[in-house]
């Protein structure tokens, strides 16, 4: 995948998208970063994981686009498709927010380049078309974006910096809600389905959760004990250590997206931190 500098700001609609990042002035101003003593390598450590990040934000806006249109595609009712449409807005405001951590830091934002997702023009019914759109949206939603909220609590409780909070504060303002969007359209289609369709979805859902964790670098070690000083830093600069970050992710995953889960009628049990185990089945 070619990566490619990001552009903004560089049209008259620059103030439109300047109203939309600051909230139409709600927001609060970022603060001031003051290097101070932070040694180089940190902060081209931290440009580095905050470009991660941003890469990471600007994939949602594809993703978060294409799910609005499908959705639309298959004639959800109109409030569903408006609260994915403020997603696609939400994410672009994420990459902004990036891009500034980016630079705060000496780095350059990069966005990637890839072909957009196809839309499942081949799906031999109406009804395997609202499949693969609405579990996709399982997937991305009620998964990715879900644990990532999770992730995000967690790294604003961890940072010291006071850019790095304010940063990470307002991207999980948006992404809160953004898992609770993908549960209440998956509410929508999901009990409705038989429980073969269910068990795909299971099944999905299951190699989504095992993806998140390799993308996070695997089990919790078991014997550290403590950040090494390069780990401490990035932490107070809004990037998460491997073992807070995979102890949220574990904790979420059993706590909160199991539960939720089953409350659509889909089942799935997840033996991390380790083990990586993962029974399944739907619930009748």
């Amino acid at each position: 995948m070619a990566n490619t500098p990001l552009l903004r700001d560089v049209t008259r609609l620059k103030v439109v998208h300047r109203q939309r990042v600051t909230r139409q002035g709600d927001a609060d101003p970022a603060p001031l970063f003051v290097a101070g003593n932070i040694a180089p390598e940190v902060l081209g450590a931290a440009a580095n994981g905050w470009q991660a990040l941003l890469a990471t934000e600007y994939e949602s806006i594809v993703i978060a686009s294409w799910m609005t249109s499908a959705l639309s595609r298959i004639g959800a009712p109109l409030d569903l498709i408006g609260s994915f449409g403020r997603v696609v807005e939400d994410e672009i405001r994420h990459v902004d927010l990036c891009a500034q951590m980016v630079e705060t830091f000496g780095g350059v934002p990069m966005i990637p380049t890839a072909p957009p997702p196809p839309f499942p023009t081949g799906a031999a019914t109406e009804r395997a078309a609202q499949f693969e759109i609405v579990s996709g949206m399982v997937s991305f939603f009620c998964v990715f974006e879900h644990l990532s909220g999770l992730v995000f609590a967690q790294a604003i409780e961890a940072a010291t910096d006071a850019k790095a909070k304010w940063a990470l504060g307002e991207i999980f303002r948006d992404e809160a809600f953004h898992g609770a969007f993908g549960f209440e359209t998956a509410k929508y289609y999901v009990p409705g389905w038989s429980a073969d369709e269910r068990a795909a979805l299971s099944r999905r859902v299951v190699d989504d959760i095992k993806r998140f964790e390799q993308r996070l670098h695997g089990s919790l070690p078991v014997d550290e004990d403590m950040l090494s000083p390069q780990l401490a830093a990035l932490q107070n600069l809004g990037l998460l250590a491997p073992t807070p970050l995979l102890a949220t992710f574990y904790g979420g995953v059993q706590n909160e997206l199991l539960p939720r889960l089953r409350e659509i009628g889909v089942d799935v049990a997840f033996g991390g931190g380790g083990s990586s185990a993962v029974a399944l089945h739907s619930v009748d």
